[in-house]
């Protein structure tokens, strides 16, 4: 059925009222320049009915109007601001074809009126706005809070890590972090996106042990309006679609449901995503990191893990090291966690005894620096005095005698020696002898002006504590 079959079957009423209706005015030509349609709507502004129009040429009606430069040129113009009368108002003309003869042209008045057009554009401009405050506001909200000046401690084994996830962080590269639980996988995945190029888009956490199965496809992907029953009206983002120009979290990947490790791996591969009910696939751009506490490998020995989704998250692992096999870190991350736990709770403690650092030096950590964390803020709020005694610790802690060594046989115990109890004393002596000028007791110390700040801050060290005033000037 060819489309001039389809013309002659709309009633020549129907065609007339919609070339008439009063919201456009429009004005046909043909291609000599002679008006073969004048609207109503029209008649007002040229001052003319359209009885009289009809069989003039468009000049003698309006004398600047753009139709036969388009009936010339072939070609379109949009937005056009036109001067009706003193009155200003925008008009859109385009040619009229038959194959590849333009036989006429068309011009339609949008806007009788420039302050409706100055009004809308008022309101696209609002809406721009709000857009822009919804993006803020959801960078605000899915920001990380996390540097990699926030991963504290000394050993080699975490140097080591983080050196690894600085020199990847810049690249799109997945990576994969392993460790066991509360040894700072998600503080590493903040610090790698603050690093990297995305650091001003979304920065978004999924703990893939947390979400059900049967909400786990919605929660991810999202949803169309009227997707199932309960659905949101206006559909919902789904976590992939929110870290879009950004990077995506996923936490303790290893518990994921083996049936839903499918979908994933599409998505990985494909960088698309299909939202439940949607018409069509969306593509996404995102960086991936993937945390697990589980040995991957011998889940999928043991049919719980698929290899293929392995393979692809496995591109570069950084590993974590428990806090166990890194003691020498126990005094810098207690004496961390008493700076910032002390002025949270303020709290008066300003050291741990040396007895009480002991046991946390031979104490196992199976919950790692997260344990350490939950025992000095329970050791804190316990604390009435100015140091935190073996009384303040868990029993788990404290009846520990007979695994007990002396705290310079410990591991790392002449670390916790020449760290925690010399080093403040250093510190607070050589901002002594430079009278409170920190770039010159850096210099006594032999360390950058910058590690002495981040030094004295550690230990809660101001001029005022050690009785030294700033100089102020008249």
């Amino acid at each position: 059925m060819d489309e001039s079959y389809n013309f002659l079957r709309v009633p020549p009423r129907l065609l007339q009222a919609v070339l008439d209706n009063p919201y456009e005015g429009t004005v046909i030509i043909d291609d000599q320049g002679i008006i073969r349609h004048f609207s109503k709507a029209d008649e007002p502004f040229y001052g003319i009915t359209a009885e009289e129009a009809v069989g003039r040429h468009i000049r003698d009606v309006v004398p600047k109007s753009g139709l036969p430069e388009v009936v010339h040129s072939g070609k379109p113009e949009f937005g056009d601001t036109f001067d009706m009368k003193g009155c200003k108002v925008i008009v859109n003309r385009y040619p009229i074809r038959e194959g590849n003869k333009i036989i006429g042209a068309v011009g339609k008045m949008i806007f009788h009126d420039l302050k409706v057009f100055i009004a809308l554009k008022h309101k696209m401009r609002e809406l721009e706005s709000t857009v822009r405050r919804y993006e803020v506001e959801i960078r605000e909200i899915y920001q990380a809070r996390y540097s990699f000046e926030d991963l504290i401690g000394e050993s080699v084994k975490l140097n080591r890590a983080k050196e690894i996830a600085m020199r990847l962080a810049p690249s799109d590269i997945p990576i994969l972090l392993a460790g066991e639980s509360g040894t700072g996988k998600e503080i590493f995945a903040h610090a790698i996106h603050q690093a990297s190029s995305r650091r001003d888009r979304p920065f978004i956490r999924v703990n893939c042990a947390s979400i059900p199965a049967e909400l786990f496809e919605s929660e991810l992907f999202g949803y169309g309006a009227g997707a199932f029953t309960g659905a949101l009206k206006s559909g919902k983002q789904g976590k992939f679609e929110l870290a879009h120009k950004g990077t995506i979290f996923l936490d303790e990947i290893g518990d994921l449901p083996l049936g839903l490790q499918a979908k994933l791996l599409r998505v990985l591969q494909e960088k698309e995503i299909e939202p439940l009910g949607a018409q069509r696939p969306k593509t996404i751009d995102f960086r991936l990191i993937a945390a697990t506490n589980r040995d991957l490998e011998e889940r999928i020995r043991e049919g719980y893990f698929r290899k293929d989704l392995f393979y692809r998250l496995n591109v570069i692992t950084v590993t974590l090291p428990p806090l166990r096999e890194v003691k020498e870190d126990i005094p810098v991350l207690a004496g961390h966690f008493l700076m910032k736990l002390r002025q949270r709770l303020s709290s008066g403690v300003e050291h741990i005894a040396p007895e009480t650092m002991r046991l946390l030096m031979v104490h196992e950590w199976p919950g790692n620096i997260r344990e350490l964390e939950n025992v000095m803020e329970r050791a804190l709020s316990l604390c009435s005095g100015s140091a935190i005694e073996p009384e303040h610790l868990p029993e788990s802690l404290v009846h520990v005698k007979e695994r007990t060594v002396p705290i310079t046989q410990a591991p790392g115990g002449p670390l916790l020696l020449a760290v925690f109890n010399a080093e403040k004393e250093q510190l607070i002596e050589a901002l002594r002898r430079s009278g409170g000028n920190r770039t010159k007791a850096a210099a006594l110390l032999n360390i950058h002006r910058a590690t002495l700040y981040f030094r004295l801050k550690r230990y809660g060290i101001s001029l005022a504590d050690i009785g030294i005033r700033r100089k102020t000037s008249r």
